[in-house]
């Protein structure tokens, strides 16, 4: 089957709540939903995800200018030599890397389902058929944060993950009220950001933090201190997870390289797509170490994405990973559900990723440009 076209459609996925961040407050997030179709008739979806709002559209651009041409009449099944082809996309910006996935999320889509087949199974196989998630909680007054761990506990999640890093007194009184209001069974984690800066200081409050339970430290520190976070690694009793760090599998190996890391955080995006992704668990996997998966936050065609890799990955972490970006959305542009049951992602099993566009809802929430 060849390729006859590709498009990247700019939307924006509506949130249920605002977000802010310190530009501004934010209705929605800009995203890129890539259709790729084959001579057979059949089509293929990826997505264009981006944390910093307002990239995604300018990526679909450079996708429809640039980059759809030079793919029509290539071969679906070629998928080296496709990628081959996109990595020379990406050679001027690590942002290119986020295009490339979602271009490369709809190859494996529509290969898959030209095949009848999962994407999991043309990764090698299905190792799991759940992903367990953090159940997240942002920053905010001590008595929110409280209130959203036992309502993540209630709803299943196993392991919380706190945002920190601002103000040392506040993020203790919030772990310190968090750890009293939920069973001793439940993980903890931080994630910092890279939001300090001295690494003695991160090392004194990252052992006050281990005793009531913090399991997991994510990126400490700015993500170049690499023989910082190595020295650090090394003298705390928490897992150092590296999260802002690690984009394509060049990051992965100068971490693996200088002992810099725990485990690392993948996501499916960043690395460039799912080929990529899979490329850094199984470095990671050389070096004896397990991976978990972020989200940028996708919307559900990214998480399906990102689902399929987990469950094909012998070497995800039994730390749950963050596949639940999608849930922050009021609306998204396919048919199915992705269901998350006592904190767990249950694994598509349709054909593809396992989604499919509902083509009237994605023209309602296009975006010109």
């Amino acid at each position: 089957m060849k390729i006859v076209s590709v498009e990247a459609i700019p939307v924006n996925l509506p949130f249920h709540e605002p977000v802010s961040d310190a530009w501004g407050v934010y209705a929605s997030s800009n995203h890129g939903i890539v259709v790729i179709r084959g001579d057979s008739g059949e089509y293929g979806v990826g997505e264009i995800a981006l944390a910093w709002f307002g990239g995604a559209h300018a990526l679909c651009k450079e996708v429809n200018d640039l980059w759809a041409e030079k793919l029509v009449g290539m071969r679906v099944s070629d998928l080296s030599l496709v990628t081959s082809l996109l990595d020379s996309f990406c050679s001027f910006s690590k942002r290119h890397l986020l295009a490339k996935a979602g271009v490369e999320m709809a190859l494996w889509d529509l290969l898959g389902k030209s095949l009848g087949v999962p994407v999991y199974e043309l990764l090698g196989g299905k190792v799991r058929g759940q992903i367990a998630l953090t159940g997240g909680i942002s920053m905010g007054t001590v008595e929110h944060m409280t209130a959203s761990a036992v309502g993540k506990v209630s709803e299943g999640f196993q392991e919380l993950k706190l945002k920190i890093g601002l103000d040392e007194d506040k993020d203790w009184a919030a772990l310190h009220s968090i750890r009293r209001a939920i069973p001793d069974s439940v993980r903890i984690r931080v994630d910092v950001n890279m939001a300090w800066q001295d690494v003695k200081k991160a090392k004194r409050i990252i052992d006050r933090m281990t005793t009531l339970g913090v399991s997991i430290v994510e990126q400490p520190l700015h993500s170049e201190r690499l023989s910082d976070l190595a020295w650090l690694r090394t003298n705390i009793d928490a897992i150092l997870l590296i999260d802002e760090g690690i984009w394509d599998v060049r990051d992965a190996r100068k971490h693996l390289e200088m002992q810099a890391a725990d485990m690392l955080h993948v996501y499916i995006s960043e690395a460039g797509g799912i080929a990529a992704s899979k490329k850094i668990f199984e470095l990671a996997s050389l070096y004896e170490m397990d991976c978990t998966i972020g989200s940028m936050p996708e919307g559900k065609i990214g998480a399906a994405a990102s689902a399929h890799v987990g469950a094909a990955m012998l070497n995800l972490s039994s730390h749950a990973s963050d596949i639940r970006g999608f849930t922050v959305y009021r609306e998204d542009v396919v048919n199915e559900e992705l269901v998350i049951s006592a904190g767990s992602l249950i694994v598509p099993d349709r054909p593809g990723l396992g989604v499919t566009i509902d083509f009237a809802q994605l023209a309602r929430m296009r975006v010109d440009q």
